[in-house]
């Protein structure tokens, strides 16, 4: 629900910008009860009004014609501010207005000699009068202004047929015909797309049409029309080329997403690797370096709008941070006037999307049992009898009607709330904004939560030519997890019953010396927990200063501190401690990282426009940081019984454990050229280039340069398009080449680092050994990224069109390697630079306007997003077999390979002939072509690859007068995945899995006898099953992403109700999902379906 209190006292700061008014600015204390002494003889009105301005603290607004050519006499003495003005104009045809120590001065009908003048009053949607708006005629012969109330009125008469122009900042132009008419009402609406005409990079702002890169710029507006959960969702579906991975954590409000923009540049993907995730892109918030959670936490009626820069182009200006793209946030900004109060709330329903779950029921599950031999196979009478009266026990179970559907248990509907207050307003030179927001999130398992409470304070002070601002924020989140996975839930078998006779749980569903199946609803049930939180401060300043109208000097400077904590118990009488030492039974965790980062820029910037069409851009800067942060934490084991669930109830730590302690401080500095040229708005350069230090990488490798070009050729302001071709708005053609880099690396890998052993000592003292060997020589990572693109509007603004080929080059690879044990090092892994990687695809977008009757408010359009891509290896040799040995045999068995020639993406398994209908065996092919029951890994060839041919999104909107429709949908195309389901639950079923549920197809689809067509082998035979081409499927899907339903009451009706207006809106996210492969999603967290509602009132 969104409730907004406005007055019309709006800010005169609009008005500063508009070239057709005339500021005088200064600073006092005081108000209309400053007394003022002034005598002046015949001298122009305009250097008087200067003067009083400058000598008193008044900001005056008027049109310099109006006062041309006017000189005023006046002697007086303690006079107050209206008798000033009165006195002065006097004996002129002006008027005046006054508002606090604003003044605004307009012409009146005084002395017109009973001619009709041309006046009227502009407001905007709601009613309100707008002021500072410029209004004047084609040929500007005819100037006024609006005053405070949004009145006007000209000088002189108008002639019929005259075109007037009104305009202001923020809001739509207007042009009209007059028609002869004495009194106008203008109805000026905000212009939601001036925000997108503007290339927001976070160093320097360009304009769309003159920035040769390759970026996309979406409002708050836009981001909230997909849906109110947080920005990330609503980036993945307004832009192609912002990638959020699917995850086995599914919608768990605690798991950050991972996100790649436009492909990978690493070859290390995942977080466990590294503390920082490589392929993650920059997040800049408010012009300084922020965090994905920073970003995730963010109330979205905060945000302004989010710029995505995508190529060398854009991304270079941060030099080696920007290689996997940067991420651009700015936060809305105060608006003087007087109290200006907004409300801003929404509700979330949200439930579990269990559809992709297959399992078994409970007499199925019996009777998969009882064909793969688990009740028959036997080694003596005594275990006979055991087994057969487990299996009639729980058949008589079934019979009377037990079949326990686990999946709901450990799950709820989710209600979720969202609030946020804004307040705003200030007078002249001074604004301010103060915000509080709460988050309160109830996730879809059972004791999952996380809430989030933020605050911030915006002022803005201008002097003269200088400004300042600031803006702090602090930020809390309270998190808890669920101690038990979802996927122990899916496990336990459904003849089992939730509850004893008594109505209590049991620690075992079944405990025998053949069979233990725990129980998760016991386990869930005990005192166990896993909590964590964050705290953080941020200010950001930044003074600016405008010493002529080309130059602008930058000063910023920034610190955040961040405080993270986590602590987690798990019980002693845990299941998973039966068969641990008595002693050892339950633990405790706790860690704390704190975290310091000081941030400070200088820029220069210079424009300059030479004969109207030379137009030329510079900006000069330097950039510094230090990150400071300290990690300290322990872990103890050995609790007795009950709820002693502090450290200090522990036995003592883990064997060979010990409390951790460590201290990280990184640094980078760098110094910036930026530089643009435009030849008529026609031909368009831009170029940049970086020099950047870092301590992330070796002492001999501390500084590189990164640079990037960028062309353009906005061919629809030539001559022969403009002359001869009806219907082109904008087409443009682009091109640009650079290297940003990637600094998403441990500060630690290129030092050689040593742990003092406290249990060993020598002649000299305590003992230390090598922790780990570092890489002096570690290289820069850095990308070669070139794109193509180009921007299309045709048919009058019916059809537009974006598309982008990109080609990026990361050479060399920074890749861990393992080092033999003779090294003596702890950690036996080593950054090193090797290898290359190269990622190539496109991404689009196309909207079409099937209706646009923008005057009736009544259109309809149509919209596409799409991309493509793949990446290949090279320069790798064998040097990453260790890899590839861990992702055949190891705990963690995958399809993924690292070889010269292929792609991260593609399946590597060896291919299957299927099953053998006479024996339930697997037939293998082998490389050759040859048939054969013998498996061998020298078999493997590439048999899909698990990135989509293509996918992007379809949607649609439909908008008349107040009624507002959207639905946008996901689509997936020519992508393979091997079915882990199929492997692990389907096959791969030893004797000790029995006591885990399974998917029906297990039961189903495997062979059982001679003459059987079954896709899956004996479903008696339990050896371990390799990973061939049966279980890679052709992974298609279809989703419902976004819809949305909204509707504006009529400014008549909401003013029944005593409201300027009445919006309401209702949003469905992830409804339904179809695939063609079946595979369970969320394994350890399910995915959700949400609906969500807003409304928003205006006073």
């Amino acid at each position: 629900m969104s409730v907004k209190f406005t007055s019309k006292g709006l800010s005169m700061l609009l008005a500063c910008t508009l070239s057709l008014s005339v500021p005088v600015t200064a600073y006092s204390q005081g108000s209309h009860q400053v007394r003022i002494t002034m005598t002046v003889d015949k001298q122009p009105l305009q250097q008087v009004l200067e003067t009083l301005g400058k000598k008193h603290g008044y900001q005056l607004f008027y049109n310099a014609s109006l006062v041309k050519g006017i000189k005023v006499s006046a002697n007086l003495k303690q006079a107050d501010i209206n008798q000033v003005m009165s006195r002065l104009l006097a004996n002129t045809n002006l008027q005046y207005s006054i508002k606090g120590k604003t003044i605004v001065i307009t012409s009146s009908a005084k002395g017109q000699q009973g001619k009709t003048l041309l006046k009227g009053r502009v407001v905007d949607n709601t009613g309100v009068g707008l002021p500072g708006v410029n209004i004047y005629t084609k040929d500007r012969t005819q100037l006024a202004v609006t005053d405070l109330d949004g009145n006007f009125a000209f000088a002189k008469p108008l002639t019929r047929g005259v075109v007037v122009n009104f305009t202001s900042v923020g809001m739509k132009s207007q042009r009209i015909t007059y028609n002869g008419e004495s009194t106008l009402k203008i109805v000026m609406v905000e212009d939601v797309n001036e925000l997108e005409d503007v290339v927001v990079t976070g160093v320097v702002n360009k304009m769309k049409n003159s920035f040769t890169g390759s970026a996309a710029t979406f409002t708050g507006a836009q981001l909230k029309g997909v849906g109110t959960q947080n920005a990330i969702a609503s980036l993945k579906t307004l832009d192609p080329s912002f990638n959020v991975l699917d995850s086995e954590f599914g919608s768990d409000p605690n798991r950050m997403p991972d996100i790649e923009i436009r492909g990978k540049s690493s070859l290390i993907s995942t977080r466990d690797e590294l503390a920082e995730d490589p392929n993650q892109p920059l997040f800049i918030l408010d012009g300084f370096e922020s965090s994905l959670e920073a970003i995730y936490n963010l109330d979205m009626n905060r945000i302004a709008s989010i710029t995505i820069l995508k190529d060398a182009a854009s991304t270079a200006i941060y030099g080696s941070k920007a290689s996997n793209g940067v991420v651009v946030v700015e936060t809305i900004k105060p608006k003087s006037g007087r109290l200006h109060l907004t409300y801003n709330g929404s509700a979330n329903v949200q439930w579990a999307d269990l559809t992709s779950y297959n399992l078994m029921n409970s007499a199925e599950k019996l009777e998969f049992e009882k064909l793969v031999g688990r009740y028959s196979n036997f080694s003596n009478t005594e275990q006979e009898l055991r087994l057969m009266q487990s299996y009639n026990q729980k058949l008589s179970d079934i019979a009377r009607g037990v079949d326990t559907y686990w999946l709901s248990e450990p799950l709820r509907t989710g209600l979720n709330h969202r609030h946020s207050v804004y307040a705003e307003g200030g007078e002249g030179a001074f604004m301010f904004g103060l915000g509080f927001s709460y988050n309160g999130v109830t996730g879809i398992m059972k004791d999952s939560k996380r809430d989030n409470i933020s605050g911030n304070i915006d002022l803005t002070y201008r002097l003269n030519k200088l400004q300042f601002s600031n803006k702090f924020s602090l930020d809390n989140t309270d998190s808890q997890n669920p101690m038990v996975s979802f996927s122990e839930y899916a496990k336990a078998n459904p003849y089992y019953m939730k509850y004893n006779e008594d109505g209590g749980v049991d620690r075992w569903l079944e405990y025998t010396d053949d069979i233990k199946a725990s129980n998760p609803l016991y386990d869930a049930s005990l005192n166990s927990y896993s909590k964590s939180g964050g705290f953080s401060l941020s200010d950001k300043f930044i003074a600016e200063y405008t010493p002529i109208h080309e130059m602008k000097i930058r000063a910023r400077f920034g610190i955040t501190h961040t405080n993270s904590e986590s602590k987690n118990f798990y019980s002693p009488r845990s299941t998973a401690y039966y068969e641990t030492e008595y002693t050892k039974r339950g633990s405790y965790s706790w860690g704390q990282t704190r975290t310091n980062k000081y941030e400070g820029e200088l820029t220069l910037t210079y424009a300059k426009v030479l004969k109207d069409v030379h137009m030329f851009n510079l900006a000069l800067g330097g950039y510094l940081s230090q990150t400071n942060s300290t990690y300290n934490g322990y872990s103890a084991v050995g609790f007795p019984m009950g709820d002693y669930d502090l450290p200090s109830f522990a036995n003592g730590y883990p064997e060979g454990g010990k409390p951790g302690y460590s201290e990280n401080i990184s640094r980078s500095v760098s110094g910036y050229a930026i530089g643009s040229y435009s030849y008529d708005n026609r031909y368009l350069l831009d170029f940049s280039y970086r020099v950047n230090g870092s301590s992330v990488f070796g002492r001999n490798k501390h500084y590189i340069g990164t640079w990037a070009v960028g062309l353009a050729w906005n061919i629809h302001n030539e001559k022969f398009i403009k002359d001869n071709i009806d219907g082109i708005s904008y087409l443009k053609l682009r091109a640009s080449i650079g290297n940003p880099g990637n600094q998403n690396f441990s500060s630690s890998a290129t030092l050689t680092t040593f742990r003092y052993n406290f249990n060993s000592f020598n002649y000299f003292g305590m003992s230390t050994s090598m922790a780990q060997l570092g890489n002096p020589n570690l290289e820069w990572q850095t990308t070669i990224d070139r794109n193509i693109g180009f921007d299309i509007t045709i048919l009058n603004d019916r059809l537009k069109l974006v598309g982008d080929y990109y080609y990026k080059t990361t050479d060399p690879l920074l890749i861990t390697i393992d080092m033999p044990a003779s090294s003596g090092a702890t950690n036996n892994q080593i950054y090193k630079n090797f290898g290359k990687q190269t990622s190539k695809g496109f991404t689009g977008q196309a909207t079409y306007y099937i209706i646009r009757q923008i005057k009736n408010r009544l259109w309809w359009n149509v919209r596409g997003t799409l991309r493509t891509g793949k990446t290949e290896l090279s320069g790798i040799g064998n040097q990453l077999e260790s890899f590839n040995s861990k992702e055949r045999e190891g705990d963690n068995r995958s399809t993924k390979r690292y070889y010269d020639g292929a792609s991260t993406d593609d399946i590597w398994v060896v291919r299957s002939a299927g099953i053998d209908p006479a024996t339930g065996r697997e037939i293998f092919i082998k490389k050759n072509g040859e048939l054969t029951y013998d498996f061998s890994y020298d078999d493997e060839v590439i048999v899909g690859n698990s990135r989509p041919t293509i996918e992007g999104v379809l949607g649609t909107s439909f908008s008349w007068k107040g009624l507002s429709v959207s639905a946008d949908f996901r689509y997936r195309v020519g992508g393979y995945s091997f079915n882990s389901v199929l492997f692990n639950k389907v096959e791969n079923i030893s004797t000790s899995s029995l006591i885990y549920n399974q998917d029906k197809r297990a039961l189903y689809d495997r062979w059982q006898k001679p003459g059987d067509q079954a896709q899956f082998k004996d479903i008696a035979n339990s050896v371990s099953t390799p990973m061939s081409s049966r279980f890679v499927q052709r992974d298609n899907s279809w989703s419902l992403e976004s819809l949305r339903i909204g509707y504006e009451f009529s400014p008549e009706l909401a003013h029944r109700f005593g409201m300027s207006s009445i919006r309401f809106n209702a949003y469905m996210n992830d409804i339904f999902r179809l695939t063609t492969i079946k595979q369970e999603r969320g394994t350890s967290y399910p995915y959700a379906r949400s609906v969500s509602f807003a409304l928003s009132l205006t006073l």
